[in-house]
């Protein structure tokens, strides 16, 4: 199902571009490369360049199922992967083991489970809007690690970009 839904993803624009990792052919290596490319490319420019790097914490465990299917109908993934997705997410228990203490489980409403082949895809096609489009600023993501770069003829400039970004994607 993993390979089916990133089939899909590339069909149906799931994913930005510049999202790494979580795909076949989207490495840490990649997301470096295109950093690298465009800090160079800003710098031939004479612009300042500063980057922000951010990591979702605890973003796998924040996914909310109903807006990660209503995402994917929207995108027109093929509705047996829609129902799959769905009932991959519901119905789902835990339980937490502590020596001498009964085993008790607990259903879990939210998140997608950390370790299956298609969690991180399915936690990268739920932030994908986070990719925003900003003149003269990238942003660049593996997984759920963030890097907004913005050039400018300042560094007092780039702050306030970068605040103004940051500001955006909370």
């Amino acid at each position: 199902m993993a390979s089916r839904l990133s089939a899909q993803s590339t069909i149906c624009s799931l994913i930005h571009p510049l999202q790494c990792g979580a795909l076949p052919g989207r490495s840490t290596t990649d997301a470096a490369l295109v950093l690298q490319h465009n800090v160079e490319s800003f710098h031939r420019l004479r612009y300042k360049v500063s980057t922000l790097f951010l990591n979702v914490k605890g973003g796998f465990d924040n996914v909310e199922s109903p807006s990660l299917l209503s995402l994917l109908r929207r995108k027109g993934v093929s509705p047996y992967l829609v129902q799959w997705v769905g009932s991959f997410l519901r119905d789902r228990t835990c339980c937490l083991k502590f020596q001498g203490s009964p085993r008790l489980f607990a259903p879990v409403s939210v998140g997608v489970p950390q370790g299956s082949p298609i969690s991180s895809l399915l936690f990268v096609i739920y932030v994908s809007s986070l990719h925003l489009e900003i003149p003269r600023a990238l942003i660049i993501s593996y997984v759920d690690d963030f890097a907004v770069t913005v050039a400018s003829p300042s560094y007092r400039t780039n702050v306030r970009l970068l605040q103004k970004s940051f500001s955006a994607l909370k």
